[in-house]
């Protein structure tokens, strides 16, 4: 069973001794990993590289919830990979620990209320989305161009002169986009050909 510590240090708060004297509280870590400057490309690169070596009876250590996930989702995300590690969680500031029911409670009331605020999110986007459409803006990607020669290209495919694939190849599209477009401007696909019983 190895024990881990995780630190956070941002821009916001660069001094490492307020979570070092709280971990300092447990002691005896196999290992302590520090994630520096959260606006770096790799973001949590170590918390990452803990989690990935996380094995059945570990625990990980860490001083807040706040130092540890930067928000809900993310926290219930990384406690679900320590969870399937067989690894727990303690988290000192906020008196968590996976390792008790209370804890496990704890995380059960917390999982309920991201559900809850994913669906409220959710129907807040799929309303702003209806109440755009009615006042006539588009949602999503802009409409393709059609290219040069289309028409002509589609009903070289449409009257069999072409298969869809080299179709596609000469519009310039990918072929879901080409049947597509195709589709839009009433053109069909050529009627398969009857093979002649022998």
């Amino acid at each position: 069973m190895a024990r881990y510590g995780y630190i956070l240090l941002d821009g916001y708060d660069g001094d490492i001794s307020r979570q070092a004297m709280q971990l300092d509280t447990i002691g005896e870590f196999t290992r302590i990993f520090i994630d520096r400057n959260l606006k770096a490309s790799s973001g949590r690169e170590q918390r990452r590289r803990l989690l990935a070596l996380l094995q059945s009876g570990d625990v990980v250590y860490t001083a807040s919830i706040d130092r540890f996930c930067s928000h809900l989702r993310d926290f219930l995300a990384c406690v679900r990979r320590i969870e399937q590690a067989g690894a727990e969680l303690v988290v000192l500031g906020e008196g968590l620990d996976t390792r008790s029911p209370s804890g496990k409670q704890a995380l059960k009331t917390l999982a309920a209320f991201e559900k809850l605020d994913f669906t409220y999110q959710s129907e807040r986007k799929k309303a702003g989305i209806c109440k755009a459409r009615a006042s006539g803006r588009r949602i999503g990607r802009p409409p393709m161009p059609i290219p040069p020669g289309f028409r002509e290209i589609c009903r070289a495919w449409a009257e069999g002169r072409i298969s869809g694939r080299e179709a596609a190849g000469q519009s310039g599209l990918k072929s879901t986009s080409f049947y597509k477009k195709a589709a839009e401007l009433g053109f069909k696909a050529p009627a398969r050909k009857k093979q002649e019983s022998p």
